[in-house]
């Protein structure tokens, strides 16, 4: 490593008028390495504390907010071990304090091209937890031991969590848990080298990250631009469709690289409140079931197969929330449900009435509308993965809550979802044993739902889901993260078990533009077709539906 020594520059600056507070994240080479900050060739040590490393602060007597200033990595004799090459600015010639930036990164906030709220609005209110402008940081604090053990046994999914520190730290916030859970986490994401995790804090203490007591840090590991996840949320809350947040994060372990991730929180009771609920207070929450196919050959069809729970895998069907239901019969409410599905016949009319009295159609039919448009491979619609079904008491009827957004804008089997809707919602019943009755009873063969879900995907393709739209945030998302995806990439976990696609910086940016190796089209190409394809799916015509007239 080159070593440039300081010259003698280790004074405090001395300019008059003001003081100025540097604050920068960083990790030091070794543990009594430190950082500094450069105004006008006066360097200036910071420091920091156990409460709030890795974050170095110091205050520079008689500095300007008009200065320019770099950050530096120093030896524990002072010795500069890396500088940033470009010089910083404040935007606020009138600041008194940076915000907490990040060493080597020039942009701590990205002003992202907004999207069209298509329909209402159903995110819970702003968090410090998802701020989607900024790249947090995250540092975890185990046993390295405990760790290292975790992390060379993965699949191993009935091992007990270990215990961590937890430190995050956002432009504007730090927050630290003396002790979290910690665990690998997915199921297929398991056979890879770079792992997910999951981060449990002690809620039964009252200890939540802003009302979160679970966070996923989701490795992406099947997406070289790791960008396609987020973008899917994007839409989600565009089209008014409840759904888990997500921002991405820098995670390191005891002060170590560990890569790129993005953040998500988990469908727990304190999202139902804040999301389902709209932070209402809830007397009691409804019942809430998560819906796999991580079981070899099982599916979450949601097809009825009996009165009784036993008669359901419990790993393709588990309960969360009990709800109405009782210890002994967990899953009856929601069997109740698929009973009047089994029974449903969609040749009959007043569909959309016998269906709104049981089920949110609405917010259902715009998330099988994304699904469709973002060629979710690995979600309901073809997978029958990824979603939980939650009784609202407060509604009386049930709602489809999508999570886990991998696999999509072409990032699966393209020749499964490359297809007109149609096509993939019969291809539901060529399966022996594994229609999806949801899609195809209501979407495929009930003609009120069906006018009613083609004028919902025409709506989302002309406002939202198509290139004039998305291009922008896409990017910008680019511009924002590739930085970061080139350090993720460049980190070194030959020695962990699993498999690798092995993506480069290269992948990252062709893989927004065009096919690479394990991924068959871009996200631009793909959103272009969608957006071509679905109008020509569908004849424009006017058609009533009940009181309301509706485009199509």
């Amino acid at each position: 490593m080159r070593i440039y020594t300081l010259s003698g520059l280790l004074a405090l600056a001395s300019f008059t008028f003001a003081d100025v507070t540097y604050k920068v994240v960083g990790f030091p080479d070794t543990p009594d390495g430190y950082f500094g900050v450069l105004i006008n060739g006066v360097l200036t040590p910071l420091t920091t504390t156990p409460e709030t490393f890795p974050l170095w602060t110091g205050t520079v007597v008689g500095a300007k907010a008009y200065s320019g200033y770099r950050y530096l990595k120093l030896s524990p004799k002072g010795d500069i071990i890396q500088r940033e090459k470009f010089l910083r600015v404040f935007q606020n010639k009138k600041a008194i304090s940076t915000e907490n930036e990040f060493f080597l990164r020039e942009v701590t906030r990205t002003a992202l091209p907004s999207l069209p709220q298509v329909y209402k609005d159903s995110r819970p209110k702003p968090s410090k937890a998802f701020d989607e402008t900024q790249i947090a940081t995250i540092n975890l604090t185990p046993d390295p031991a405990a760790f290292a053990d975790m992390v060379a046994n993965p699949l191993d999914e009935e091992r007990k969590a270990i215990k961590a520190g937890f430190r995050f730290i956002s432009a504007d916030t730090v927050y630290s848990a003396g002790e979290i859970k910690l665990k690998v986490s997915g199921h297929g994401s398991r056979k890879f080298k770079k792992l997910s995790l999951r981060v449990k804090f002690d809620d039964d203490k009252g200890e939540t990250f802003f009302d979160r007591p679970i966070i996923k840090l989701r490795a992406q590991s099947f997406d070289p631009t790791m960008i396609r996840e987020k973008l899917y949320i994007d839409n989600l809350n565009s089209i008014g469709v409840k759904t888990t947040q997500g921002a991405w994060v820098r995670v390191f372990v005891n002060g170590k690289p560990y890569g790129f991730y993005l953040m998500a929180e988990d469908i727990e009771p304190p999202y139902l409140r804040t999301t389902v609920h709209g932070g209402a207070d809830v007397p009691e929450f409804g019942s809430l079931y998560q819906m796999g196919s991580h079981v070899l050959g099982l599916e979450a069809t949601l097809q009825y197969q009996g009165p009784k729970t036993a008669d359901y895998h419990p790993e393709i069907y588990e309960n969360k929330e009990l709800g109405a239901n009782t210890k002994e019969e967990p899953m009856a409410q929601l069997i109740a449900f698929l009973k009047d599905l089994q029974e449903f016949d969609p040749s009959v009319g007043n569909g959309i009435k016998f269906w709104n009295a049981r089920l949110d159609l609405d917010g259902y039919l715009r998330s099988m509308a994304m699904e469709y448009l973002g060629g979710a491979w690995d979600a309901y619609w073809w997978k029958g993965n990824n979603y939980f079904m939650y009784y609202n008491p407060l509604q009386a009827r049930w709602q489809f809550l999508p999570t886990d957004f991998d696999s999509t804008f072409s990032d699966g089997k393209l020749n499964d979802v490359a297809t007109t809707y149609k096509k993939f919602a019969a291809r539901r019943l060529a399966r022996p044993g594994k229609d999806h009755p949801l899609i195809t009873k209501l979407i495929y063969k009930n003609k009120e739902i069906n006018t009613l879900f083609e004028s919902i995907l025409l709506k989302i393709t002309k406002d939202l889901f198509n290139p004039k739209v998305l291009e922008p945030r896409i990017d910008a998302y680019e511009k924002m993260i590739m930085e970061d995806v080139k350090w993720d990439y460049s980190l070194d976990r030959s020695k962990n078990p699993g498999k690798t696609f092995n993506f480069t910086i290269d992948d990252f940016h062709n893989s927004i533009k065009g096919p690479v190796s394990s991924v068959n089209n871009g996200i631009k190409p793909w959103i272009k077709y969608r957006a071509e394809d679905v109008p020509k799916q569908i004849k424009t015509t006017t058609v009533s539906i009940g009181l309301k007239t509706r485009i199509r």
